[in-house]
């Protein structure tokens, strides 16, 4: 599998990414950082930095400041356009992204009353549609949903469609120390596989606490028994509730080294450097 990492201070800076493949053991082949405005230049500086390292950047481009109804309509093509150009004169893949988790009611683009699953498809069918006309051909479309829980909408009603989607990706943090991967993620994949059998990834999971590091093997253990391609971990402190704790990994030495341990059985490559 392809593991990846998130950290906060990507894209300004290496030093949190550096600091945690050192202390892990491996370089990460994803990072991913996420976009605080739609119209946020593509970090191509940060792109040709990873690449030196032998990792691929994961763009999270989220609708920040506009919305699915006004990208479908043109009025971001300006930043679509540049992004496609930004990312086209690099040789080697990009990662992109549209709208994590929106199957969720907790963004703006997501699941609210104001906000459809034919608007979302819309703008991410929209954004590809440039990309292609750009000629843009060094991008992987991840369509990155949250895994389904009680009240929210059919994953399906959400999905671009094949002709759109290279990889499908999912979210899940293990909330409560009993969890386990397949009652956090088993009912999404099986979800997803109904109506796909495109390449799927963990593209964004946590785990916290004494439990940590049994939850964290048991997640490698079941992608790969689910056949999944990869697995990028939310190296980040949040607080407030059940849903964002402490997911770092760098203070917890008994996680760290199921990583370890997990990237040794399972990674692609498990290499120090690229």
């Amino acid at each position: 599998m392809l593991v990846g990492v998130y950290q906060p201070s990507s894209p300004g800076s290496s030093n949190q990414l550096d600091a945690f493949a050192a202390n892990a053991g491996f370089t990460p082949r994803i990072t991913s950082y996420y976009t605080s405005d739609f119209a946020q230049p593509f970090a191509l500086s940060f792109a040709k930095q990873m690449a030196t390292q032998g990792t691929q950047v994961l763009v999270q481009w989220q609708p920040r400041n506009t919305s699915n109804v006004a990208i479908a309509a043109g009025q971001k093509d300006a930043a679509i356009v540049a992004a496609a150009q930004a990312i086209k004169s690099l040789n080697y893949q990009v990662i992109i992204s549209y709208g994590q988790e929106m199957n969720g009611n907790w963004y703006p683009w997501g699941n609210q009353q104001t906000n459809t699953p034919a608007e979302y498809v819309a703008a991410y069918r929209h954004i590809w549609t440039i990309f292609q006309q750009q000629g843009v051909r060094n991008v992987t479309w991840l369509w990155g949903p949250n895994i389904s829980y009680e009240g929210s909408s059919a994953l399906k009603l959400w999905y671009p469609g094949d002709q759109y989607v290279d990889w499908v990706g999912l979210d899940g943090y293990y909330q409560q120390p009993t969890q386990t991967f397949d009652q956090l993620f088993g009912p999404s994949i099986a979800e997803l596989r109904s109506f796909t059998n495109k390449p799927m990834i963990i593209a964004e999971v946590g785990v916290s606490g004494n439990t940590a590091a049994s939850q964290l093997a048991g997640t490698f253990t079941g992608a790969a028994l689910a056949g999944l391609i990869g697995i990028v971990y939310f190296d980040e402190t949040q607080t407030g509730d059940s849903t964002h704790q402490d997911w770092r990994l760098e203070n917890n030495s008994s996680a760290m080294a199921a990583l370890r341990a997990a990237v040794n059985q399972f990674a692609a490559r498990p290499l120090i450097g690229k």
